[in-house]
């Protein structure tokens, strides 16, 4: 196999595997979410959205749980929301970090490959012809 197509592969297959560690990753995050949430939980999300503005909602549900200016202060507001200290920012989460294994491309191509996966812009349709995969399993990988 000439040595072009050989290095393509394992862009493609490092491609993979970072959806594969992502969605994993993703299924942690969820099952950590739901004991948090049994446990008593609610999981917000948010903060400063301007230089005197600051906005929480729910993480769940996009729900606006609290917002002010300047003349209000975030931490007094949710703490009067929140006095049995329920809430607790999605930030503050553990996440499982995301390392695929390498199936032998320089680090700076495969964090290129990352940067190039976790876009907002890459359309997943893309990822998908590119990987040789469906729409859907990018999709549930992102």
């Amino acid at each position: 196999m000439p040595w072009g197509l050989r290095v393509m592969d394992l862009v493609k297959e490092y491609v993979r595997r970072y959806l594969v560690v992502q969605r994993e990753a993703e299924r942690d995050l969820a099952d950590a979410i739901g004991k948090l949430e049994a446990d008593g939980h609610r999981i917000i999300d948010g903060g400063q959205t301007g230089p005197a503005t600051w906005q929480y909602t729910d993480w769940h549900t996009g729900e606006i749980i609290a917002s002010g200016d300047d003349r209000t202060s975030d931490d007094e507001v949710l703490a009067a929301l929140d006095p049995d200290g329920a809430f607790l920012h999605i930030d503050n989460v553990v996440r499982r970090p995301v390392e695929p294994d390498n199936p032998g491309i320089p680090p700076s191509l495969a964090r290129a490959l990352e940067d190039w996966v976790d876009l907002l812009s890459t359309p997943d349709e893309e990822i998908a012809r590119y990987v040789g995969w469906t729409v859907q399993d990018v999709a549930a990988a992102r």
